[in-house]
């Protein structure tokens, strides 16, 4: 339950409107005895608080003048002056006793107030910003919490909002525990995200354009700079990235492995591991559609024997992995293969046995194989084909960088082909999960980062386990996604949600509903006829009995009505606030280990190299030019 009014006169005391105006008719006849001045500038300070809704902390400003004036002058000499029309002011009216027509002519108490009234300053200052300040105190005491003022940034946070904004584009990503994304709007303050938060996945979601992968590669590259293994996955064919990434890694001298590369290497995890780790790579890569789940099995036992039989009789080393599956696909080909195994194989009769029981199964269905050889014959004769395949140069192994603590970037987008690419990246996707399993088997966190990029093509299941995969093993992973409708379905296992703009009014709606819920005013329409009016005390009650409800449900119990008006749940960023944010701007919600949110972030983003540019992070300055957002809001 939100925040009710604590007033300091309880609200059943007899009289007591008449009471409150009484001390208030004392406080003012106080003021014109004892501090004259102190009243005058209280009024001036509450009015300027009020006209420029500044936060009562620009009273310190004030208050610290007159102390230091007051202590240049010297405390004994402000303080002499200060009382110095008061002590007139009161023997003026303590002779009313025997002149009781001094009462009458009470303004010849305030003569020579031009001369004495400027000597109060120094202390005055000081009394009344205190006197304002807890004024608003009292405001804020008395207030209930959906009623209280809104506060407009002063020159602190003005200042302070400028002066991060070139420290974070400078390179300035990296804090003490995390990762800095860019500033709080409202605050002016950085918006971090600690590595512990991002332990638990961090899915990024909005509309085309709106800036979700330059957030994402704010933490990247502060994960960089900490020298955090990175295994970043684009489906984007934007030559900005890389060289993004590339940048980074010069400046900080960071191994960085690209695949496709420039020049001579590959990427070939069904190459060497476990029979039953490469099956499992093999059936995550394939789209098998409508496929019945007994032949699907039936595909994946055979694969087994197949990767077995290949690691007992291996072919010519410079045949691609995806050629050999391709050709054993077929029965009579794994047959031929199964006789070139030497008899004194330690497993050559088991596997002689499994072999012909796969394969015959394999020859009474065979509509599987024939649907995973169709594709995996269309990646092999793809544009991405020839960085499958060995020639000599270094071959990408995703266990080997997590190992090395180094970075690899993966474009399977790069060569122009789509469903090749969607096929590789969920082969990618599954031999990252394959390398967590390796972790936890072991029992050594990967202490890195995962990030898929534009990764709305592939299957939610997989991106779901890679969240919940990756944060089991010290590998979280970074999804970013600008189809949002899909990005729906992965809403709730990620720990952090970085919401950007999103065009899809029913998608806004589901999102806003993850940012948490507030209490609000009501309008009208929006409580049922039968809620009851309940005062403050009896909202502690109503808490207590939402409380006392089961966390997965909604307490029964009805909403307090005050007033005119009742208090009703709404999210604490609308979904039109969703709809309407700009490029860079989204809205940060952090769901564990501590509950927050930042309802309105702008991302900064953050020069590669700092200090003097490197060649390489020269040359990519033009790519950063098109990530960037319009820092123009900044300020």
């Amino acid at each position: 339950m939100p925040r009710a009014g604590r007033y300091l006169v309880p609200g059943d005391t007899p009289y007591r409107g008449e009471l409150i105006a009484a001390c208030a008719v004392l406080g003012v006849l106080a003021h014109l005895l004892f501090a004259q001045l102190t009243l005058l500038l209280v009024i001036a300070f509450q009015l300027i608080t009020r006209a420029s809704r500044w936060r009562p902390q620009w009273l310190a400003a004030p208050a610290a003048v007159g102390l230091l004036w007051a202590l240049a002058e010297g405390p004994g000499r402000a303080a002499s002056g200060f009382g110095a029309g008061p002590s007139r002011v009161v023997r003026y009216f303590a002779g009313a006793g025997q002149h009781p027509g001094r009462i009458l002519h009470f303004t010849a108490a305030y003569a020579g107030l031009g001369q004495w009234l400027p000597r109060q300053l120094p202390l005055a200052l000081v009394l009344a910003s205190a006197e304002v300040a807890v004024a608003a105190w009292l405001t804020w005491l008395r207030t209930d919490e959906w009623k209280l003022p809104g506060y407009r940034p002063g020159v602190a946070s003005w200042v302070r909002r400028s002066y991060l904004a070139r420290v974070i584009a400078a390179g300035g990503v990296v804090t003490r525990d995390g990762a800095c994304l860019g500033l709080d709007a409202v605050s002016g303050r950085r918006a971090t995200l600690s590595w512990a938060e991002v332990a638990g996945g961090v899915l990024c979601a909005g509309a085309p354009g709106s800036g979700t992968t330059t957030t994402s590669f704010q933490l990247v590259h502060a994960a960089i700079r900490r020298r955090k293994p990175v295994i970043a996955v684009s489906l984007d064919d934007s030559p900005a990235l890389a060289a993004l990434v590339g940048a980074v890694c010069a400046a900080t001298q960071t191994p960085l492995h690209v695949f496709p590369p420039g020049g001579p290497g590959y990427y070939d995890p069904l190459r060497s591991g476990e029979p039953a780790r490469r099956t499992s790579l093999v059936m995550g890569m394939a789209d098998w559609g409508h496929t019945p789940d007994p032949h699907r099995r039936s595909c994946a036992a055979y694969l087994t024997d197949l990767f077995a039989v290949l690691d007992a009789a291996p072919g010519d080393p410079a045949t691609p992995v995806l050629d050999e599956i391709v050709h054993l696909l077929s029965p009579a080909a794994l047959r031929a293969r199964m006789g070139q195994v030497p008899a004194w194989h330690p497993r050559c009769q088991a596997l002689t046995d499994r072999v012909r029981v796969s394969a015959a199964q394999l020859e009474n269905e065979p509509r599987a194989a024939a649907l995973l050889a169709g594709q995996l014959g269309e990646l092999r004769a793809s544009a991405l084909g020839r960085w499958l395949t060995p020639d000599g140069g270094p071959r990408v192994d995703l266990g080997r960088v997590v190992r090395e603590r180094a970075v690899v970037l993966l474009r399977p987008a790069a060569a122009g082909d789509a469903r090749s690419a969607v096929t590789l990246a969920r082969l990618i996707a599954h031999d990252v999960l394959a390398v967590c399993t390796e972790l936890r088997r072991i029992g050594v966190p990967g202490d890195g980062l995962v990030w898929f990029d534009e990764c709305g093509a592939l299957p939610t299941a997989v991106l779901a386990e890679l969240i919940t995969r990756g944060a089991s093993a010290g590998l979280p992973a970074l999804l970013t996604m600008t189809d949002a409708t899909r990005a729906q379905a992965l809403a709730g296992p990620p720990s952090v949600l970085a919401l950007h703009r999103m065009a899809d009014p029913a998608v806004a709606a589901r999102f806003a509903a993850c940012t948490g819920e507030k209490f609000a005013p009501a309008g009208p329409g929006d409580l049922a006829p039968a809620a009851v009016a309940l005062g403050a005390a009896e909202m502690s009650a109503v808490g207590a009995a939402a409380a006392a409800q089961p966390s997965s449900g909604r307490p029964a119990v009805t909403l307090p009505q005050l007033g005119p008006y009742g208090l009703v749940r709404r999210p604490v960023v609308s979904a039109p606030s969703l709809s309407r944010l700009g490029t860079g701007e989204h809205v940060l919600v952090v769901r564990s280990p501590q509950p927050r949110v930042v309802p309105l972030a702008l991302t900064v983003p953050a020069r590669a190299a700092r200090g003097p540019a490197a060649p390489q992070a020269t040359a990519a300055l033009p790519a950063q030019a098109q990530l960037s957002t319009h820092k123009g809001r900044l300020t």
